[in-house]
């Protein structure tokens, strides 16, 4: 690989790992213009090529492999350096098209975020859920369970039994308490992922 920001690989599969990330870059930028999506591919090469000589270990693939996963999947943060390449020409006059593609950017950025808070939110709620259940069974064992209703469905709470088919027992207490930690931890993890800064 040559130390230019038109690296060249003599391996196959490095060549085929970049390729297709710049393929996805691109792809992200369809909204900007041909000079900030050669920026934004410059800017990109640059980081990639800072963070590929320092790797030593393995071959091509797997130091290019490395260095993308230290500056993060495109669709990661991408998307905000096309953001402040919209906001930059809307502050310098930008076009009709360029304003709309923020105005775009910035409806569909806040629909995705009101989902995925939203999905957070519920499933915080659920890993709650969870515990109380757990706990719950411990002091109310006769009407705190996982039940089968006569129709099919699985019920887990605070019920009358009757008419139920009780499937753990006193299982469901740890199981409802490993349930919950682990949503927690899955959950934490994906909130650190979202907030982690992306380096430039």
């Amino acid at each position: 690989m040559t130390e230019s920001n038109s690296p060249t690989f003599t391996e196959q599969p490095a060549q085929k790992i970049w390729a297709n990330y710049l393929k996805q870059v691109d792809a992200l930028c369809g909204s900007l213009d041909t000079r900030q999506r050669a920026d934004i591919q410059m800017e990109l090469k640059a980081h990639l090529l800072e963070s590929y000589i320092h790797i030593n270990e393995g071959d091509e693939a797997t130091r290019l492999t490395t260095a993308i996963g230290k500056l993060g999947q495109a669709e990661e943060f991408i998307p905000l350096w096309v953001e402040e390449r919209l906001l930059d020409g809307a502050r310098l006059g930008a076009s009709t098209r360029n304003l709309f593609h923020l105005l775009r950017v910035n409806a569909l950025k806040s629909v995705k975020q009101f989902m995925v808070s939203m999905l957070l939110g519920f499933g915080y709620l659920l890993s709650f859920y969870f515990f109380i259940m757990a706990v719950m069974k411990l002091f109310y064992p006769q009407y705190v369970g996982f039940y089968l209703a006569d129709s099919g469905w699985p019920i887990i709470g605070y019920i009358d039994a009757e008419g139920f088919t009780e499937i753990l027992g006193y299982w469901l207490t740890p199981i409802g308490l490993a349930a919950a930690i682990g949503l927690q931890w899955f959950l934490n993890k994906l909130l650190r992922h979202r907030s982690r800064p992306v380096k430039r």
